[in-house]
């Protein structure tokens, strides 16, 4: 049984800062941070939206959480990002079981609604292969990169590579950026031929050199529906041939289309090429992609990002749940991200296409015996582009309150907890769903999941767990259209009764230092804002990775 976890906080920090990096005024506006990966849950509603039954695979945790907006306090410690953490305790929403959660977050203090990018050297790599005719795949892409081409900066450069199982260069950088050109040559493109993803791939890091211009931001956008299956077909290897050129300092961003490409090779190339993932469920979030999230997506913040958590002698980390990078222990965890970005979301709203509010990181603390005192510490590290040195700051976490009591009613340690509990519970729920083997089972939990939902919305009115509450009485519809019923008890759903089951899992790929001391991003200072703007909204920054242990008995 999980013991319940104190939740009053001493915070105590130290920072220290750059030679060249003049640190903004204390309290500055901040924005949204997204450590890339997955920046949607397209893929899930895409299924949906067919009648069909989402399975794990198809529910990423970034995903989810980069679709819902989480306001933060303004960013205080005097730095471009600065660690926060946040607590809520109380009972989960399947089975009212004590939960406790230690949320860690950054904040940035670059406003995103004042962020300009550099000029950009960019080149897009398409697939046009056979497959991309079905389902108007490739016209779906055709849309978004004609949005993209009419939104980029005169300054901007654009590359276009084609390939099937052949690779062409249908432009290279020109002097200036012929848009009628560009345009007439999106428009030409037709299905035909395999998928040589290495090949591709590997010829559109080659127009950008070997030595890429400092002065700029040069990145790849990939855009794929399928399974290598012509060229190098392996993954490692396409992977390995990516981090080679990334750590040239050439960002890659990867977007996917259809029902059955390698989601796990489009994400990790984007994780770990400094760069997100999008998924384009239909022509509309094409649009969205390429106008709301393409100047936020394209220029990095900072670089080479370490986090390193390390838990209180009376406490050991349980399950930790937003992204793949996370290198986990009872006692210390890890993690180092490429880059990050300010994310495009600055309020709150419902309905697709509600990308880039930013990632999110949760992270289960188990009490031990007679466990008081320092519940964690947490330290954080970056540089600035252009820059060597590096930039930290720690936090230690303290609490005062009994570990063993469970509140009456659920203990936030911050006003905007209360979002972030109800998108946590809202993730446990759903992905409890996807997990269970038995229909059955799978309404039980979303109903669970939905009347724990809509009583937290009568008091907190949170626009984007309406908008999950529509996803899952959809996910109801489709699994009662195939035969399931309610009424099925949760005490015999095991997903239910322990939402954090044990899976077998790969390790999380080595760090692979994306980008040397002496890095090929434009040294760039960040002005920051003294107005107010969006107010601040956190990247919960900490433990991530779909890991998932057994609970402690």
């Amino acid at each position: 049984m999980r013991l319940p976890l104190p939740v009053l906080f001493v915070f105590t920090a130290a920072c220290a800062g750059s030679a060249d990096y003049a640190a903004p005024p204390a309290d500055s506006p901040g924005g949204p941070v997204s450590f890339g990966g997955a920046q949607d849950i397209g893929e899930l509603r895409g299924i949906l939206d067919r009648g069909e039954i989402p399975g794990p695979d198809t529910f990423d945790a970034n995903g989810f959480f980069n679709e819902h907006y989480n306001a933060a306090p303004a960013a205080s410690c005097g730095s471009l990002l600065c660690v926060a953490a946040g607590m809520s305790v109380g009972r989960d929403w399947l089975i009212g079981a004590h939960q406790a959660t230690l949320q860690l977050a950054v904040t940035s203090t670059v406003d995103p609604a004042a962020f300009h990018r550099l000029p950009m050297n960019l080149v897009v790599v398409v697939d046009h292969s056979g497959s991309m005719a079905s389902d108007g795949r490739l016209d779906k892409v055709k849309v978004g990169l004609h949005t993209l081409i009419d939104h980029l900066l005169d300054e901007d450069r654009l590359a276009l590579v084609k390939f099937d199982d052949v690779v062409d260069v249908d432009a290279t950088f020109g002097t200036t950026l012929d848009r009628p050109m560009l345009h007439a040559i999106v428009s030409k493109l037709q299905p035909r031929g395999a998928t040589n993803i290495y090949d591709g791939l590997r010829q559109g890091f080659a127009l950008l050199g070997d030595a890429p211009p400092s002065e700029r931001q040069n990145r790849v956008i990939f855009l794929s529906d399928g399974n290598a299956t012509a060229g190098d077909t392996s993954p490692a290897h396409i992977m390995q041939m990516a981090n080679d050129r990334v750590q040239r300092g050439i960002g890659l961003t990867t977007i996917g289309v259809g029902n059955d490409f390698d989601v796990g090779l489009m994400r990790g190339l984007a994780e770990q090429g400094a760069g997100n993932f999008y998924f384009l469920e239909d022509p509309t979030a094409a649009t969205e992609v390429f106008t709301e999230e393409i100047d936020t997506f394209m220029q990095p913040i900072a670089l080479d990002v370490r986090l390193e958590a390390v838990a209180g002698p009376g406490y050991h980390f349980d399950e930790v749940i937003g992204s793949r990078l996370w290198s986990e222990g009872a006692n210390r965890g890890t993690m180092q991200i490429p880059a990050v970005f300010v994310a495009s979301r600055t309020s709150q709203g419902g309905g697709q296409g509600r990308r880039g509010g930013g990632s999110m990181i949760f992270i289960h603390m188990t009490p031990m015996a007679g466990g008081t005192g320092r519940v964690a510490g947490i330290t954080l590290s970056f540089r600035t582009p252009g820059s060597s040195e590096r930039i930290s700051q720690t936090v230690n976490l303290d609490y005062a309150s009994d570990p063993a009591h469970t509140p009456e009613e659920t203990y936030l340690s911050a006003p905007e907890m209360a979002e972030r509990f109800a998108m946590y519970n809202m993730f446990l729920g759903i992905r409890a769903a996807t997990e269970s083997p038995d229909p059955n089972c799978a309404v039980a939990v979303l109903e669970a999941t939905r009347a724990g939902a809509t009583a937290w919305n009568r008091s907190h009115e949170d626009p984007d767990i309406a908008a999950d509450l529509t996803l899952v009485e959809q996910y109801l519809a489709n699994l009662r259209a195939r035969g399931a019923v309610g009424g099925r008890a949760l005490a015999s759903c095991p997903t239910a009764n322990d939402p954090y089951p044990p899976i077998d899992v790969e390790p999380p790929p080595p760090p692979i230092n994306p980008i040397d001391p002496v890095d090929n991003y434009p040294h760039h200072h960040y002005a920051c804002s003294t107005g107010s703007a969006s107010g601040g909204l956190p990247v919960v920054l900490a433990a991530l990775a779909l890991v998932r242990r057994r609970r402690r008995r």
